[in-house]
């Protein structure tokens, strides 16, 4: 009987160790049974190394001065042996079934480079309150409107981040993203068909807002930067003027409610930029509820910004 792939779960963890033993357990409790999990531990101050250790040799954990999740996240990829490897957040635990239904899936598709899965919005208290609309991959799309596909649960192949060499560490909060739009142009993803994990909305709090201006700043820069360089397939160049509007127009929904003042230059540049049909943009924007909650998600998950696109 041939081996199964090895699958290497990581988590990044910083001050969440309210969630944190939910998530592993969670990992742990995958039915596929080929599995290394690395928590990788940012220098919390909470009861983080407590719960670590409490799991003994059930998972491999480390911990090192405070880095950010960026950065963490490609030492995890340093020390990772998996044929695959999964990004858990530290609060956003994934569904049993995970590995068990996107392992087959990656096997039978050798030509992709990264498979992501449906998941579910759940709150503090893990009670599902949202289910995402889930798109098929287009990179035309995730340019030109920012449907970023992948989000929670999903799986990367080794050779996808040996491709980029991970995440770049000059983007400290959306390393994810920067890495979807860079191996966008390596090669294909592709959406699993299943409901395999979740991501935790949290409530706004004045840190978030400022943690949403910072990611603001980084998501703007991420396309001016890309759209310098010199090797981009002409499909991709096409795209620029819209794929720039849109990026200072999410930046602006990321300051919305909160900072009307800061939100409104990024708006006026993006109609300036793009002045496309109002279809790709909400009527009602500052009015609606589910709006105003988009603005204070983290940006990894973007995603479910399309679900009000339409």
């Amino acid at each position: 009987m041939a081996t199964q792939p090895l699958v290497t779960f990581i988590t990044a963890t910083y001050n969440t160790a309210p969630y944190l033993r939910e998530t592993i357990d969670s990992v742990l409790a995958q039915t596929y049974a080929n599995i290394e999990y690395i928590v990788l531990d940012d220098g919390s101050t909470d009861d983080t190394i407590d719960i670590l250790k409490s799991y003994g040799d059930r998972i491999t954990w480390t911990t090192h001065p405070n880095m950010g999740e960026t950065r963490t996240v490609n030492k995890g990829f340093g020390m990772a042996k998996g044929d695959y490897i999964v990004v858990v957040s530290a609060d956003d635990p994934v569904k049993p079934r995970l590995a068990e239904v996107a392992v087959p899936f990656m096997e039978a598709r050798p030509d992709i480079l990264v498979g992501y899965p449906g998941w579910d919005i759940i709150d503090s208290q893990s009670t599902v309150i949202d289910t995402p609309r889930m798109f098929d991959y287009n990179y035309d799309q995730m340019l030109r409107w920012h449907y970023c596909m992948p989000g929670p649960g999903t799986f990367i192949r080794r050779r996808a981040i040996e491709l980029e060499q991970g995440r770049n560490t000059d983007y400290r909060y959306i390393g994810d993203y920067e890495f979807w739009v860079r191996l966008g142009l390596r090669g294909d993803f592709a959406y699993i068909p299943h409901n395999l994990a979740t991501w935790r909305f949290h409530a706004a709090s004045t840190s978030v807002n400022q943690r949403n201006a910072r990611m603001a700043e980084e998501h703007i820069r991420l396309f001016e930067t890309f759209y310098q360089r010199t090797d981009l397939p002409e499909s991709v160049l096409q795209a620029r003027a819209e794929a720039l509007s849109t990026a200072y127009y999410v930046a602006a929904l990321m300051l919305l409610p909160a900072d009307l003042d800061a939100a409104r230059p990024y708006l006026i540049r993006s109609f300036k930029l793009f002045p496309f049909a109002p279809r790709r943009y909400p009527t009602g924007l500052i009015r609606s509820k589910r709006y105003q909650l988009v603005a204070f998600f983290p940006f990894l998950r973007r995603a479910l910004i399309t679900t009000s696109l339409r």
